[in-house]
């Protein structure tokens, strides 16, 4: 199996095809959602990180300015055949490295209940109660660069 390094694309790059893909199979699929019936607008300004395995986009991290100091990060997907392997890990890694450079001070997303002991391994932070995103339980979760 031939692995890539996390590279970072934007919207207008043949891979954001695979990445709308895999973000509709792992993310909305399951949730009996549609990604392609969303306002996607907001990504023209979105930092794509991605990670392709064989020539294939396996996982996508989206990562845009929320104001001067803070990055928000969005629509994590690792391919269920990719998970375990240390891929989701290196993404939000890769987005780290990638604010820090950029002078954003904090980092914060919305995490799926599901997905939050991943990101406490990580050093994120629990920033608000239990609500409600695209039907399922999530919170706010941070962390100071």
């Amino acid at each position: 199996m031939e692995d890539e390094a996390v590279k970072i694309i934007r919207i207008q790059q043949p891979e954001y095809l695979e990445v709308l893909a895999l973000r509709q199979e792992v993310l909305r699929k399951p949730l009996g959602l549609n990604l392609y019936e969303e306002d996607l607008s907001a990504e023209l300004d979105a930092q794509i990180f991605i990670y392709k395995t064989n020539d294939k986009v396996v996982a996508c991290l989206l990562a845009m300015p929320a104001d001067v100091d803070s990055m928000r990060l969005k629509q994590m997907a690792v391919s269920e055949t990719c998970r375990g392997k240390g891929i989701g890990n290196q993404l939000m890694k890769a987005a780290e490295t990638f604010a820090q450079e950029k002078g954003f001070k904090t980092i914060y997303f919305h995490a799926r209940e599901s997905a939050i002991p991943f990101y406490e391994k990580l050093g994120y932070q629990t920033l608000s109660d239990t609500f409600e995103e695209v039907g399922i339980p999530h919170k706010k979760m941070g962390k100071t660069l």
